[in-house]
């Protein structure tokens, strides 16, 4: 691992390495990371969404950065009673608001339909800080009677201007699926007359698909973010003159709408790009960080850095009083010793356990007589954050929600009495359950609430559809899941969502704006998995610059492959045996390295999970000249050193590097810019760091 100005690199013997400009020096300003003019988005969102219909690609004569403008005319598309909306909005009434703020311009337009009273309305972002435009719809039935059928909605329809003789190259990762596979980079090349379509597993966005990609065609591309927590669905396809057809928005919808009724359709995130791929990257990271993720404070959420003993160790009763009151209070008096920031209670503190008691939303009144109420107050005094871990829309047998509430459960063929998916497009059901997080976070001294959801919504939402409201269930279903998550982010703005869904199987861009990630994926529900930690490190990365894992060994390269910015340690803390003093100076560098991963990202090897060769990357803080190294010596690499190329450095600048190795050992040169920008890095030993 490698840090610049602080420049650390982590590899034995050539290990962490902290860089810190020693001389000043003549610099040149970093270039700009995506070399698209901000004037010309500004311009193309103006004319798709107020402009007049055009077919034509781009703005006309007008020149814009880039190769692969859409059409101007709006980017959406949707069939309403059997007709397309290049034939209908044509004739309907069309209101345009605007808006200027210090960031970004937005757009409020609406069409309305004189005859049925059916207003669609896209409201749109586009930022004066990024080349970026952001959007999503809005249909309602002003009228009085239920209006025809509305279906085939993609809130993303664009004709791309790629060149008919250049291959167009779909660059994504792959979705979390708790296996190898999970977020693994892979490139598509699609020739003339080639398509592809994504879409999830199930219901949950991220569950095996990823739902950001980049389209590039030479040295252009679009990064594509879609936020729609349910089945969403996407479509490449070339024609034979080359152009390109992008696609997004619900897999499924065919529905009336009721007088009164709205909905709304998944959120787009266009950003266009030309030049270095990665600087495209790093510009999309920076946009997720500067508009998107959550922040308290007005500053990034501080993940949780904390050590637990859950399922290998309490549920073998080898440690049977984990889950106890008396338990948790060593626990948080152990993770502060660590210098661990929150003591992590993970599923296991109410009545029937995990999974049998999902739907138990109490404390086990024999293991925790006083509710989790003396837990939180003791983590307040000794410094930490409290974290507890609920499942509020998987309902089980013969649990309380199941008997007393039935009619909060969406079944499938099964009673509703049996168990189901908690529904949260009932209003009364998220009413009660709203109340219910509400009052157990604030008498438990809660700070992070974490949701985990290990089950498939699908089958639920589309067996209660009406024949011609498909898509109604889910629709009503993610809007309440976001109602009932913003009316508790605004009760508690001190708090933080941690969003677990069997792993990271419920990323997309509207949960990232709520929550944070620390559990991306359950692959690492068992230890001797370092590969795939760094493998998911990798790719994630890549589109997520904020995001955490599970660790299983108290050690340098277990733990350096799985930190990021933050860590769960699956540890034997209560052990008499636990190597507490290890485990505090492996937590004491992930803390440290934690801040990096907020900056600009860049892989220093091929993507690689073979057993015989090396895997590194580099984080850079352009704003404080610093940055790390992280590189790992697979277990059959017979390769002791490798050369790699860093980027982000000044010209001419000097820097403290700080190499650290397995043993955490220091070893600190001095070295100049170009030394570094061509670095040799040494791990003497195999399956070290």
């Amino acid at each position: 691992m490698s840090r610049l100005h602080s420049f650390f690199i982590l590899v034995p013997l050539c290990a962490l390495v902290l860089a810190t400009p020693l001389t000043s020096a003549q610099t040149t300003n970093s270039p700009p990371l995506a070399n698209v003019a901000l004037p010309d988005v500004l311009r193309w969102t103006a004319a798709a969404f107020a402009g007049g219909l055009s077919s034509a690609p781009g703005l006309g004569a007008e020149a814009l950065t880039g190769n692969m403008w859409p059409a101007r005319r709006p980017p959406f598309s949707f069939v309403y009673d059997g007709k397309s909306l290049e034939t209908l909005l044509a004739s309907w009434k069309r209101e345009i608001q605007k808006q200027e703020f210090a960031d970004r311009t937005e757009y409020r337009v609406q069409w309305g339909d004189p005859h049925t009273g059916l207003k669609v309305t896209a409201l749109v972002s586009a930022f004066h800080d990024f080349p970026a435009v952001d959007w999503f719809l809005r249909f309602e039935n002003a009228g009085t009677n239920d209006t025809p059928i509305l279906e085939k909605v993609q809130a993303l329809d664009v004709t791309l201007a790629t060149a008919s003789a250049q291959d167009l190259v779909l660059d994504q990762i792959n979705g979390d699926d708790a296996s190898p596979r999970s977020y693994v980079p892979s490139k598509h090349g699609l020739q003339r007359g080639q398509s592809v379509t994504l879409a999830p597993v199930g219901g949950r966005p991220s569950n095996g698909t990823f739902p950001f990609f980049n389209l590039q065609q030479g040295a252009s591309g679009f990064f594509t973010a879609i936020g729609w927590t349910g089945q969403w669905a996407a479509s490449v396809g070339r024609n034979e003159t080359g152009t390109t057809r992008l696609q997004a928005g619900m897999e499924l919808t065919h529905l009336s709408l009721h007088p009164g009724e709205s909905i709304r359709t998944p959120r787009i995130l266009l950003l266009p790009w030309t030049g270095d791929r990665m600087d495209a990257h790093n510009e999309f990271r920076r946009l997720l960080l500067a508009h998107y993720l959550p922040k308290l404070g007005g500053q990034p959420v501080q993940f949780a850095i904390a050590a637990q003993t859950f399922m290998e160790f309490a549920q073998r009763s080898a440690r049977p009083n984990w889950a106890t009151e008396a338990g948790q209070l060593a626990a948080a008096k152990i993770n502060q010793e660590l210098g661990c920031n929150t003591l992590w209670l993970d599923a296991g503190w109410f009545e029937g356990n995990f999974s049998p008691g999902v739907g138990n939303w109490f404390p086990k009144p024999k293991e925790f007589p006083n509710g989790l109420r003396p837990i939180g107050e003791a983590c307040e005094k000794l410094g930490l954050k409290f974290l507890v871990w609920y499942e509020p829309e998987r309902v089980r047998e013969n649990t309380r929600i199941a008997r007393e509430h039935p009619e909060f459960i969406l079944p499938t063929t099964k009673p509703a009495n049996e168990g189901g998916l908690f529904d949260l497009g009932n209003p009364l059901a998220r009413r009660w359950m709203t109340d219910l997080l509400i009052q157990q976070i604030t008498d438990f001294h809660i700070d992070t609430y974490r949701n985990d959801f290990n089950m498939n919504p699908l089958p639920f939402w589309r067996q209660n559809d009406p024949p011609n409201r498909q898509g109604i269930t889910e629709i009503r279903y993610v809007e309440g899941l976001y109602a009932m998550w913003d009316e508790m982010r605004a009760h508690f703005p001190k708090m933080y969502i941690d969003d677990c869904a069997s792993g990271g199987r419920r990323i997309d861009l509207e949960m990232i704006m709520r929550s944070v990630v620390q559990t991306r994926s359950d692959s690492v529900g068992h230890a001797g998995r370092s590969d795939w930690d760094q493998s998911q490190t990798y790719g994630l990365s890549l589109y997520l610059p904020v995001h955490a894992t599970i660790g299983w060994t108290v050690g340098a390269y277990e733990c350096r492959s799985s930190a990021n910015s933050g860590f769960c340690g699956e540890w034997d803390i209560l052990s008499d045996k636990f190597p507490l003093a290890k485990a505090r100076t492996c937590i004491s560098e992930m803390k440290e390295n934690s801040k990096y991963w907020i900056g600009d990202y860049y892989p220093l090897t091929p993507w690689t999970m073979a057993p015989d060769q090396w895997m590194a990357w580099q984080l850079h803080r352009p704003d404080l000249d610093e940055g790390i190294i992280l590189a790992f010596r697979h277990q059959e690499s017979s390769y002791s050193a490798m050369q790699v190329h860093l980027r982000g450095l000044k010209t001419g600048q000097t820097y403290r590097v700080d190499f650290i190795d397995e043993e955490h050992q220091l070893a600190t040169k001095t070295m100049s810019e170009q030394q570094l920008a061509t670095l040799e890095l040494q791990i003497p030993e195999r399956h070290q760091s």
